[in-house]
């Protein structure tokens, strides 16, 4: 890409402004970019960490059901709501949130939860990268920041760019990332025996609900900022059934892989876990290369939630903040955010359904998929995520029960509507007016 080229890219890739009609892609591209997120550190991990507590049976069940039954049907539905407005997901918020609200709550919330993200898999790099130059990345912190440093600056190269330099790097890299599969499953039979691994059965040390809950919490970002990818994509509901087929497809053998490779090993640390399977450098090469694309499309989200909270519309403008943004996540992800990683999937698993479920309620329930831009702060939407994210707190940590984050999608959801309903009903304002055919009063009732 030639310099003009780079500056045009930039220029055009804005990070307010809804994407004609007439620059939107085919369905295989958003879809790409999907399998490239998917593709990333903490699945392999989570993989791993769940081989600690079931068998290979097991894990692909749970895998299954989390991906198909749960991920899919709620990435299309954001994914669609992208399609259809043509803008980002913390520029949608503006219509059930308020302006106001979805530039400092929702805004803040994805730049926040895609930094750490990009924080964690850039650390993760940094010890791979350490590894393959036999830099003991525990003790040899110097060294071991230095390599963190640059991978993260080469992670973000594309995503300041903008989206035209990310489907590039993904239709690249996912293919890269394949071939890593196939080395992890070459060498875990050739280390650990078909026999071990086809055996393996240790006591549980989770409820398979606790397990399905961990991973949909590596993949629940997406529920909200699906539609920053599709809205590249054209607005029909074929399209946005297939687009999540990037993540089923990259996401169900990347987990299983992660457990295979962790058997007999007994460690979630995937590094680790490479380092005494024997990979060779062309391994951890693939791991940073294939990390690559996952980490281009947290950079991307958090620099465009970053456009939304400042206002900041230019292509430009988007690309600097997105650089701003990398700069805080580098000193993060220094400052060891590896060791919270349960804690920081919890937290997502958390936050994001009860953001998810407004945004689905006032899109699909209340304003029948139409976008306004509302002004101010609405606070029928401020009470439901505070409901959603309470009862996924209370069935995750003090009662566990079930799926806390489905269950604080759901609830988020209902509690929008009614909320509403009931705002409509005694004082009715901007929020509640409704420009529809079906309802000529303009406002719910």
């Amino acid at each position: 890409m030639s310099e003009l080229e780079k500056k045009s890219a930039i220029g055009k890739d804005e990070a307010l402004a809804a994407v004609p009609l007439n620059e939107r892609q085919h369905w295989m591209t958003p879809a790409m970019i999907f399998g490239g997120l998917e593709f990333t550190i903490p699945v392999l991990m989570v993989g791993a960490s769940l081989a600690g507590g079931f068998s290979l049976t097991e894990i692909l069940l749970i895998v299954v059901l989390s991906m198909v039954v749960f991920q899919w049907p709620v990435n299309f539905i954001q994914g669609y709501m992208g399609a259809k407005t043509g803008r980002a997901s913390s520029v949608i918020a503006k219509s059930s949130f308020g302006s106001l609200q979805a530039r400092f709550i929702v805004g803040l919330t994805i730049f926040i939860v895609s930094m750490g993200w990009w924080a964690l898999q850039t650390a993760v790099a940094g010890n791979a990268i350490s590894a393959m130059f036999g830099i003991n990345y525990t003790t040899e912190w110097g060294a071991w920041a230095l390599i963190t440093v640059i991978a993260g600056a080469l992670f973000a190269l594309p995503a300041i760019i903008g989206y035209s330099s990310m489907k590039w790097t993904d239709y690249i890299a996912v293919p890269a990332g394949l071939i890593l599969i196939i080395g992890g499953i070459y060498l875990a039979f050739k280390n650990i025996g078909w026999d071990t691994i086809t055996s393996w059965n240790p006591e549980p040390n989770m409820t398979i609900l606790a397990a399905i809950s961990l991973v949909i919490g590596v993949n629940v970002s997406q529920w909200v900022i699906a539609s920053d990818y599709t809205r590249y994509a054209k607005p029909k509901v074929k399209d946005n059934l297939l687009i999540p087929l990037g993540i089923i497809g990259v996401g169900i053998p990347l987990f299983y892989v992660g457990a295979i490779m962790s058997v007999g090993v007994g460690e979630a640390d995937i590094v680790t876990v490479m380092l005494n399977m024997g990979f060779p450098v062309w391994g951890f090469l693939i791991l940073w290369f294939a990390t690559w694309t996952s980490q281009i499309v947290n950079n991307y989200s958090m620099g465009l939630a970053l456009a939304n909270m400042l206002n900041v519309n230019s292509g430009k403008g988007r690309a600097l903040l997105t650089l701003g943004g990398t700069i805080i996540a580098i000193v993060i992800a220094l400052a060891g955010i590896l060791d919270y990683f349960t804690d920081f999937l919890y937290m997502t698993a958390l936050i994001y359904p009860a953001i998810a479920g407004v945004m689905i309620s006032d899109f699909f329930l209340v304003r029948k998929q139409q976008w306004v831009e509302n002004e101010g702060w609405n606070w029928m939407a401020t009470i439901a995520i505070i409901v959603g994210t309470f009862v996924g707190y209370l069935t995750q940590y003090v009662y566990p029960f079930g799926l806390p984050a489905v269950q604080s999608l759901l609830v988020s959801i209902v509690a929008y509507y009614v909320a509403m309903k009931i705002k409509g009903s005694v004082s009715p304002d901007q929020f509640t007016k409704v420009d529809i055919e079906d309802n000529p009063q303009g406002r719910l009732s």
